[in-house]
């Protein structure tokens, strides 16, 4: 792939390179990644989102005649919209646990409390835990968790998928900066891909959520009917830090986490 992905031939049938994830699983910290390597600094959701569209916000009708990145946490299948011109994915994968807490935090946007009772994160883990996965994401068609991720890695031949973990977005940004770099064919000096990967850290992307609050700016970050959720203090960028699901989960709710899930993380690598 070469800059904006323009590898992929607009004559080519095969121009979508899909960026991947299982909801909160940091799909939108390697959008804003990989759009500040390709067209440099972001400063919005809104532009993010024509550089590198949601497929839910968009709609298959609309890339016709778009090219390049698209964000999507449908799992893969014949049934994945535009399928037919899929030329490679990046699929982000993260810890279920941390999956579960960060999925908890988004599904209370919808609230106006400040604050989350642990009897609701109670009941919200034994819902994930009964569907395996978020039940509302699982009812729009994004399978489990396991089924999402089962279907990017497993895709075998089908398509090409780069895989990144989280737990590596968040320790080495840098490393994971110049894998994205080598894939798109970029040719960037590393002072280049340490410009993209601070104008793409979780202090920039909170500053640009704030600014697209501020601004009243609809797209990731900021939608009028969340206004109440903003106000009492909720953000979509909330923490950003891997492994705080332990602090929130009791033992028991580890080790049915472990159980539900454990063949999946022994496979990904994830300690059991």
């Amino acid at each position: 792939m070469a800059a904006g992905c323009a590898a992929v031939s607009a004559v080519d049938a095969r121009n979508i390179v899909w960026i991947a994830s299982y909801p909160k699983s940091g799909n939108t910290w390697v959008r804003f990644m990989a759009c500040n390597l390709l067209f440099g600094p972001q400063s919005s959701a809104a532009a993010l989102n024509v550089m590198a569209p949601d497929i839910y916000e968009w709609g298959g009708h609309r890339l016709v005649d778009h090219s390049g990145l698209v964000k999507t946490h449908f799992c893969y299948s014949a049934a994945l919209p535009l399928v037919e011109r899929t030329a490679a994915a990046i699929y982000v994968i993260r810890h279920p646990a941390d999956v579960l807490l960060s999925n908890f935090h988004y599904s209370q946007r919808a609230t106006k409390a400040a604050m989350s009772s642990r009897a609701a994160f109670d009941r919200y883990v034994e819902e994930f835990l009964q569907h395996r996965g978020d039940p509302y994401w699982v009812g729009r068609g994004m399978g489990s968790w396991e089924d999402n991720v089962r279907s990017w890695l497993n895709a075998g031949s089908a398509v090409r998928v780069l895989p990144i973990r989280y737990e590596e977005l968040q320790q080495d940004p840098r490393r994971v900066g110049g894998v994205l770099a080598k894939v798109f064919g970029l040719r960037r000096t590393s002072q280049q891909i340490e410009e993209a990967v601070s104008n793409s850290s979780f202090e920039k992307m909170r500053a640009v959520e704030d600014a697209d609050i501020r601004e009243r700016r609809i797209g990731i970050f900021y939608k009028p009917y969340l206004d109440g959720s903003i106000e009492a203090g909720r953000r979509f960028m909330r923490s950003g830090v891997a492994g705080e699901a332990r602090r929130w989960l009791t033992p028991t709710q580890q080790a049915q986490i472990a159980e539900v899930f454990g063949p999946t993380m022994r496979q990904l690598g994830y300690a059991v």
